[in-house]
């Protein structure tokens, strides 16, 4: 059964460290990928850089070859990334069969969630990172059979996928919670209610999901007439 976990590494440890320890209020989120090399993650949203200057000083880090701007809004700036080295992490997940669902850096460390097929390829990728002297933390794991193998791919919208990761990442289900809808809706640039109806939607997605396949696998008796 595949699973998901939620794992964190030091700023200087992955992509981008020289631009996220100069200038703390950058926030770079990579988007959903199946690592298919080390070459990986090469679309990132950025916040804290704006769009004149921002892709000039990303061209000045050295992890980065080229950097091209995709689009800009007043929220962010969507860059194309040409790295200018391979990376062990990005190489562990590919030997891994892993895929990348999300990943956020920001001064203080990337956060990243991640997918893998089963316990085994986790604990390979562990090693390989261990190997190559990378302090990546597991801090969370969690069965992802409902996203993968069953009928439920397709339940959530892209978006109430991605606020539940964040949510199930940040500690918003956990208890004690380690973080809240206000936190949640600055790392999306919405309002807490936004936050909250998207949450409320995704989980009852999920749970009409859940409880149709049940009804499915386990039909109530048929009384004789």
């Amino acid at each position: 059964m595949s699973l998901c976990a939620s794992v964190s590494l030091p700023a200087a440890e992955f992509r981008l460290a020289a631009t996220l320890t100069a200038r703390p209020d950058v926030r770079v989120e990579a988007e959903r990928v199946v690592p298919l090399d080390s070459q990986v993650m090469s679309s990132l949203w950025i916040t804290g850089l704006d769009a004149d200057g921002g892709v000039e000083r990303l061209r000045t880090d050295p992890d980065v070859a080229a950097a091209d701007a995709l689009a800009a809004s007043d929220d962010g700036l969507l860059v194309g990334v040409d790295w200018a080295d391979d990376h062990p992490l990005l190489a562990a997940l590919a030997a891994a069969d892993a895929s990348w669902l999300r990943g956020v850096g920001t001064a203080d460390g990337w956060r990243l969630s991640l997918r893998f097929p089963d316990r085994d390829r986790l604990a390979d990728c562990y090693r390989e990172c261990s190997t190559a002297g990378l302090g990546l933390t597991v801090e969370q794991i969690h069965t992802a059979a409902w996203s993968v193998e069953g009928s439920h791919g397709n339940v959530l919208t892209d978006v109430q996928r991605e606020t539940l990761l964040a949510a199930l990442d940040g500690g918003y289900f956990a208890v004690p919670r380690t973080t809240t809808l206000q936190e949640l809706a600055g790392e999306f640039g919405v309002s807490d209610t936004a936050i909250s109806q998207r949450i409320r939607r995704g989980v009852a997605r999920l749970l009409s999901a859940e409880l149709a396949e049940d009804d499915r696998r386990n039909p109530p008796p048929v009384s004789p007439e």
